[in-house]
């Protein structure tokens, strides 16, 4: 292991209750407050540990709540964008997908005074079918991107995409740095570790055993959702919601649910044991440049 090793944090600023509403029950809302509570929640354990991060915004977060924004950047953390909806980037067209981005960029921008230079797709919806996301967003102003899984997964993925940091050369004459999601390779099979999901179902040993690995050659890319720190229940019309829901429904949001009460003592002892900063950080330290 690398002793010089500086891991990326990041964090995607969404609302899992306005996007479940949405998502499963057709009822668009603005994000609730539980994104800035639990945000502001991360923010001060980070804080504690003397810990910078990259945090991936929503438009729509951004423009529900302009005062977690500033607060965000106010303590020394990058903001990055997430898109302005969270829809796919796989359902949009070029056109569409351009719209997103600028108006979440213009957005973030507007209100925290901090230039925006990095983008996490919803979703992680950037994959070999739509490379051409990658063109997009230079024309949108951004200079690298971290939306890339190295994997197969029956959601998202770029099974055979190179691990490291790098940049890419595009097909319009640009190029983007692309700062991929982790992943181990077990049995000759890529699969993702170390953040959102990953991170809150697996115990902290298991891992710890993925960051160790991966730190031997590259950087890891932890991410996590204000949401994974966020155990029920929950508001009352949602909570409703889901118990008229399908059985296939409530199965799959109490899925999300699992185990969140886990994050914060695993984050905590990850950011005892390992050092971390922001991805833009990350990247001019692997790349040796500047952004």
């Amino acid at each position: 292991m690398r002793t010089d090793m500086i891991h990326a944090l990041t964090v995607d600023v969404e609302d899992a209750v306005n996007l479940a509403m949405r998502y499963f029950f057709a009822r668009d809302m603005a994000p609730t407050y539980r994104v800035k509570e639990n945000t502001l929640k991360l923010l001060d354990l980070f804080d504690f540990f003397h810990t910078k991060a990259t945090f991936f915004i929503l438009g729509e977060v951004a423009e529900t709540y302009p005062e977690l924004v500033r607060e965000i950047a106010n303590r020394g953390n990058e903001l990055g964008i997430h898109g302005y909806s969270h829809t796919r980037y796989d359902k949009l067209n070029r056109k569409q997908v351009f719209s997103e981005l600028k108006r979440a960029k213009q957005e973030v921008e507007d209100v925290s005074g901090q230039q925006v230079l990095g983008h996490r797709a919803p979703a992680f919806s950037i994959n070999q079918e739509n490379s051409w996301v990658l063109e997009v967003l230079v024309e949108a102003g951004l200079k690298y991107d971290s939306s890339i899984f190295p994997a197969g997964t029956g959601r998202y993925g770029w099974p055979g995409f190179q691990k490291d940091i790098r940049r890419i050369s595009l097909r319009n004459g640009t190029e983007i740095i692309e700062a991929p999601m982790s992943t181990l390779s077990i049995l000759n099979r890529e699969f993702p570790v170390c953040g959102g999901g990953y991170l809150r179902i697996f115990p902290y040993g298991m891992n710890k055993f993925a960051m160790n690995k991966i730190s031997g050659k590259r950087p890891v890319n932890m991410y996590m959702h204000p949401y994974e720190i966020d155990p029920p229940p929950f508001q009352d019309f949602y909570m409703d919601q889901v118990r008229k829901s399908s059985i296939k429904a409530r199965l799959q949001l109490q899925a999300y649910w699992f185990n969140r009460k886990t994050v914060i003592p695993k984050l905590s002892k990850f950011l005892g044991a390992y050092e971390f900063d922001s991805l833009s950080k990350v990247i001019m330290s692997e790349l040796n440049i500047r952004l």
